[in-house]
């Protein structure tokens, strides 16, 4: 259901969500008619589960005057640090990639599968050498939101290649939207075209909130 200023109750209630505290990341689970069903947050690990959803209960119902009930804000904790990671990001599997060229902008495409499912991520910009890795970057972390269905939840900030002992790496951060607006890294050795090793790279730096986010789509 779409409100003033063109955005649906959902994509409102998602920004609300995120940019309260101890939320690192947020998606909405929309019923058939467009309005809130379920919200998925992942919360930091020092802040109770309980107190965020009681925030996002308060904060949808003064900014949108939409009322929750608590069975509808799931709500789990990230690991300290000091924890075991959660498992790799293994249900998005990179099958492709595509860039073509028209005058001086280029357009790169990504491909992304799960269970025979394809999701594709597009960017473009201008042809430049310094700027083809970043559209790859950028494609792969928009093939990535069209798989948890949810956009402006992952920012790129950079990429780049270094050698490291005999081996070249591609490593590239991106940023996590949210109150905290949380910097994660992620990379990749390059075997054959560096383009590949971004994707696996951006796969690598999304995977801990990612996972989480997968598994309650």
């Amino acid at each position: 259901m779409a409100r003033d200023g063109g955005e649906s109750t959902v994509e409102q209630a998602e920004e609300i969500v995120r940019r309260l505290r101890g939320v690192v990341a947020a998606r909405i689970t929309p019923t058939p008619g467009g309005d809130i069903d379920v919200i998925h947050v992942l919360g930091q690990a020092d802040r109770s589960p309980k107190l965020i959803a009681v925030d996002v209960v308060s904060a949808v119902a003064a900014e949108l005057g939409v009322t929750l009930e608590a069975r509808q804000v799931r709500v789990a904790a990230m690991r300290p640090e000091d924890q075991p990671s959660p498992p790799p990001l293994a249900r998005l599997k990179f099958v492709g990639l595509s860039q073509s060229v028209v005058r001086s902008n280029a357009e790169v495409k990504v491909h992304l599968e799960d269970r025979g499912m394809l999701y594709e991520g597009i960017a473009g910009g201008p042809n430049v050498p310094r700027h083809r890795l970043g559209l790859v970057a950028q494609a792969a972390l928009r093939a990535v939101e069209v798989f948890l269905r949810a956009q402006g939840l992952l920012v790129f900030e950079g990429v780049a290649t270094t050698q490291i002992g005999e081996h070249e790496v591609a490593v590239v951060t991106v940023t996590l939207a949210g109150s905290d607006q949380e910097v994660l890294s992620g990379s990749s050795i390059v075997r054959d075209d560096p383009r590949e090793a971004v994707v696996r790279a951006v796969l690598a730096a999304v995977n801990r909130p990612v996972s989480w986010l997968a598994v309650n789509r």
